[in-house]
């Protein structure tokens, strides 16, 4: 599924993106070689509600072989976890 031109111009200027291919890299970014498993497959993973690395890899049908991916997963899962989440409004204690 591709994107109309002014998704992406959009979204590049959200994520303070200044070329087309930087862009490109970063959704199509392979996070996982053994797996090819890319910077857009592990988001979709966390929108579908993985929370670690492992349950990325699961997700998609497959296990880790070597591990080194599991770091950069689990920071970009942190990283989507962090742009998720509500802010909350803050109480006066009594």
């Amino acid at each position: 599924m591709t994107r109309p031109a002014t998704a992406w111009r959009s979204l590049a200027r959200k994520m303070q993106i200044d070329t087309h291919s930087q862009l490109l890299q970063m959704v199509l970014m392979i996070i996982c070689v053994c797996n090819r498993i890319n910077c857009r497959s592990v988001r979709e993973a966390v929108d579908a509600g993985a929370r670690s690395p492992k349950a990325v890899q699961a997700h998609h049908g497959c296990k880790f072989n070597c591990g080194k991916c599991s770091q950069s997963i689990g920071e970009m899962i942190s990283e989507q976890m962090d742009r998720c989440v509500p802010s909350l409004p803050v109480l006066a204690a009594e």
